[in-house]
């Protein structure tokens, strides 16, 4: 059973950096990765369930044509609802890269599961037939597979087939234009598909089904091992039949529907002795077969089964009637009376004893007395004295204090990021020492075109300078002042001597000229610098978002309302990492983003006695 890739293996993005393309989502690993993309194990946050998210190549996203095609396909696969069908949520496009969010089956595919291995006759039928089904569902929605074979089928963990994978999926009766590449898989794919790829039709994926089912049987692919599978295996001959119309090279020869042939299918299932089939004798199109309860299917698996639960109950009604008849409380009729004989009328109600009720006498006389006078209401009832005693105080219950220990959590999430952090910060740092190495060498080489009456000045300038951002850091400053320029703000510059040795430059004129090339070479390097900065920035970004996706899982585990002041701490560290700019890289480099930034080096900052700019 071959599952080759049509085209080169795509190079799957790292799942952590996938993570901040998709923030609704929690990327968990790479499951597969081929040559029409890679497919990834998430978590959908909104509604707390599994899904896959498929990534396509980005040569795809560059074909206008695939793109638009792509588009219709997702739209119209969404609207599929059917169990043996992979159920597709959402489609889109993130840094040039289609994508599509389908249900996530925890299970292996049917190559994985069957490879060059022959399986149940009853079993096989089972599984195409469901394929089947499904197929019929996506035909009558207009969609067509394109790629069915069993690196396509899955298998649930109750063994249940849905079909995947439409990524070759395109709408019925659409045409193959100039051009286009028509992938598929060898021995999978009808002959029409390559020959005349504008005719192609729902009998095309029958014909993939029809090697499938072959391959199921006898463990061979139909062109490796051409002899019906009644020969190889043994199997019931009919299967002979179904394989060869639905594998017909003729498309016109083929099964009309999926349906048609799942119909056939279920009577060759109906047919084994002593199995009790899930699948029903009729299938209407676009319909699966509903199984028999799992509790009921072990008893009827032998033929006298049924009869068992049958007796069982008869005899469970007979002991619970002999059960109330003992329970009756004994009638008043002496032993010798006669048992009166069974009948369906119901028995007469005997008559209720009489019982006869002595009533007590009354007295002869009755004296009759007034009754008496109530007491005055006095006008003011006196309040009655209590003895006043100093209450006892009542110690309130301490309140439970979080058990949530944040700070380790936050050092052993930091520690966690850090260690995915610090390739990143290595390499930023060696190109910033790079970048400053290289304005040094350029500002040396200005240094030695000027004369030796001038030159040890200007490099005793030049020299201080990068000194003191070399201590700083080897960081460029945002501006830049030269000593020099002050002394011409203020007037105080004193006038060189005009003309230079032999006619050329006078020593004032070169020193001017270097000062232009300083700045000059200072904005080139320091947009260098901000270019790395960005980068880093970009870079962080999606750590921070894998860094903000662990804070927000913490939260949701956090229930019990005594860790509200935990969950608050969390937060606000979402909060800071969100809005705070450079918040999380200076985190990640060791800095702390709460310490009150000094002015860059070199920058134009006069501060005010207050300490304001």
């Amino acid at each position: 059973m071959s599952d080759p890739d049509p085209i080169a293996t795509f190079e799957a993005p790292d799942a952590i950096r996938l993570a901040s393309l998709f923030p609704g989502y929690e990327i968990d690993c790479l499951i597969a990765t081929g040559g029409m993309g890679a497919v990834y194990r998430a978590v959908q946050l909104s509604l707390d369930r599994p899904v896959a998210i498929k990534i396509l190549p980005r040569e795809f996203g560059e074909d206008e044509s695939f793109r638009a095609s792509f588009e219709a396909e997702a739209k119209a696969m969404a609207r599929l609802n059917h169990p043996n069908l992979i159920g597709v949520y959402d489609f889109g496009e993130v840094a040039g890269m289609l994508f599509i969010v389908m249900e996530f089956v925890p299970g292996k595919t049917l190559f994985h599961s069957a490879h060059g291995i022959a399986i149940a006759p009853d079993e096989a039928a089972r599984i195409v037939t469901d394929v089947c089904l499904g197929l019929a569902h996506a035909h009558e929605h207009g969609i067509l597979h394109r790629d069915i074979k069993p690196g396509n089928i899955l298998l649930d963990q109750h063994a249940r087939p849905k079909i995947g994978d439409f990524g070759l999926a395109r709408p019925i009766g659409t045409a193959v234009e100039d051009g286009e590449t028509i992938f598929g898989t060898p021995h999978y794919t009808a002959p029409e598909v390559l020959k005349y790829p504008n005719s192609v039709g729902v009998r095309a994926d029958i014909f993939s089904v029809g090697v499938v089912l072959h391959e199921l049987l006898t463990g061979r692919l139909p062109a490796n091992d051409p002899r019906p599978p009644s020969v190889i295996c043994g199997c019931d001959h009919r299967f002979d039949a179904i394989i060869r119309r639905a594998t017909h090279p003729s498309a016109d020869l083929r099964y009309t529907s999926a349906a048609e042939m799942a119909k056939d299918l279920c009577a060759i299932t109906h047919a084994f002795p002593g199995q009790i089939s899930r699948l029903r004798s009729t299938v209407p199109p676009g319909t699966r077969p509903a199984p028999l309860p799992r509790a009921f299917a072990s008893a009827a698996d032998s033929s006298g089964g049924m009869l068992v639960l049958a007796v069982v109950g008869v005899a469970a009604a007979l002991v619970a009637a002999i059960f109330i008849v003992l329970k009756r409380p004994a009638s008043p009729s002496t032993d010798t009376d006669p048992v009166p004989p069974p009948s369906s009328a119901p028995a007469p109600t005997p008559p209720r004893p009489t019982v006869e009720r002595t009533p007590k006498p009354l007295p002869e006389t009755v004296e009759w007395k007034p009754a008496p006078k109530p007491e005055p209401i006095p006008e003011s009832i006196p309040e009655p004295v209590i003895a006043k005693t100093d209450p006892v105080p009542v110690k309130p219950a301490p309140a439970p204090l979080p058990s949530f220990d944040v700070p380790a959590f936050f050092d052993r999430v930091r520690g966690i990021m850090r260690q995915k952090a610090a390739p990143i910060i290595a390499a930023y740092e060696k190109d910033l020492v790079k970048n400053f190495e290289a304005f040094e060498r350029s500002v040396k080489r200005e240094v030695r075109k000027l004369d030796k009456s001038i030159e040890s000045t200007v490099e005793t300038l030049a020299d201080g300078i990068t000194d003191k951002w070399r201590s700083d850091g080897l960081r460029l400053p945002k501006t830049l002042e030269l000593p020099e320029d002050k002394a011409d703000k203020g007037g105080g510059r004193r006038p060189g001597p005009r003309g230079g040795p032999g006619g050329g430059p006078s020593a004032a004129d070169q020193e001017k000229d270097f000062r232009a090339k300083f700045k000059d070479l200072h904005a080139k390097s320091l947009a260098k610098q901000n270019k790395l900065d960005q980068k880093l920035e970009l870079d962080m970004l999606e750590l921070s978002a894998t860094y903000i996706l662990g804070l927000t899982k913490q939260i949701e585990r956090l229930t019990d309302p005594v860790e509200l002041p935990s969950v608050a701490l969390l937060r606000t560290e979402i909060g800071a990492t969100q809005d705070k700019p450079h918040y999380f890289t200076d985190l990640m480099r060791g800095i702390d983003p709460n310490a009150p930034k000094e002015p860059a080096a070199g920058a134009n900052a006069k501060a005010d006695p207050d300490g304001k700019n």
